[in-house]
């Protein structure tokens, strides 16, 4: 039995939702969808089955969380009896979600793949001001965040990312022409959001006080943690979102959702990583390494390190930050 597909497996039926498995997991809902269907078609039975919006396991699901739970505890049995996995380097990492589910699958696949020997990796999905205080506390050695609204940010260790485009999406039967469009003309559509606090419902909150409007003057809000259901309603024609661009760039590219922006909204939100105080390990500056890129940035990650270790030098002795 393939482990990779028990263990993805063994993660649906745990959270008993594919969306937030491949959010855990850092892989696509594509990829964990995938994963099931191969593990069912090796034990040749059905394994999971949807009950309202969550999916349970089936006999033979049951069956295999049994046995897959001493089989995965064989298997570091084993590794721990090889003298594997002993003394790997310990990251510990957060994100804000949207960044997370667009940019990080990616990158901590490879950097899992590449060094899933020697590293232990901790990666957890919060809002900003969690990962502030866990970046300040050593629960956290590295963060990367959207700012949903405002973030203090001063005497922090941080380095700028690209910033975040989000839209307001819709599908092209709801009758939302351009790209510009006003803010009463979308007031009229059912808002869907993940999250009533959210950096996406913070974020358009800012925006509408901005130009004297507010959230509550939408036809309704629908609150539901789950991209995938959201995407359904919105080509459905039953509302709008407010998103980041790139979470549904493929819709937006084949033309079965439009994006829309409002004059006087400011459209794109900053993302920064933020480095912990401790002393960052040979793996901590690869990990970097593999952000960096997947953020097109060629930024000497020494250079960043050696700035930051300026920066803790300042703290400690009680001195502000250079503007």
């Amino acid at each position: 039995m393939d482990l990779l597909l028990l263990k993805t497996f063994l993660k649906v039926a745990d959270v008993g939702n594919i969306t937030k498995a491949a959010s855990v997991l850092f892989v696509t809902q594509s990829a964990v969808s995938r994963r099931i269907k191969q593990l069912e078609e090796s034990v040749g039975r059905p394994l999971l089955m949807r009950n309202g919006t969550s999916l349970v396991p089936t006999d033979a699901g049951y069956l295999l969380i049994d046995k897959g739970r001493k089989i995965l505890a064989l298997e570091q049995e084993f590794r721990l009896g090889l003298g594997i996995g002993k003394a790997k380097q310990k990251i510990s990492f957060c994100s804000t979600p949207s960044l997370g589910i667009d940019r990080l699958p990616g990158v901590l696949t490879s950097f899992i793949s590449d060094h899933a020997e020697t590293v232990d990796m901790n990666c957890i999905f919060t809002m900003p001001e969690e990962a502030l205080a866990g970046i300040d506390s050593g629960r956290f050695d590295l963060a990367l965040v959207e700012h949903c609204d405002e973030i203090e940010l001063k005497d922090r260790i941080t380095h700028p990312l690209p910033d975040d485009e989000v839209v307001f999406i819709s599908a092209p039967t709801l009758g939302i022409t351009g790209d510009i469009t006003t803010i009463d003309r979308l007031l009229g559509e059912r808002l869907y959001l993940k999250n009533a606090n959210g950096c996406a419902k913070r974020f358009i909150d800012k925006n509408l006080r901005g130009i004297g409007r507010a959230c509550g003057e939408f036809s309704n809000a629908v609150y539901f943690d789950d991209f995938s259901f959201i995407l359904r309603e919105v080509l459905a024609g039953k509302g709008i979102s407010f998103v980041s661009s790139a979470l549904f760039s493929e819709g937006l590219l084949n033309g079965k959702l439009r994006a829309h922006r409002v004059s006087g909204f400011n459209h794109y939100r900053p993302r920064t990583l933020i480095l912990g105080r401790q002393e960052l390990s040979p793996h901590h500056k690869i990990f970097i390494d593999y952000l960096f890129a997947e953020f097109g940035l060629t930024r000497s990650v020494n250079r960043l390190c050696d700035e930051r270790s300026s920066v803790v030098k300042l703290l400690s002795a009680g001195r502000p930050l250079p503007v």
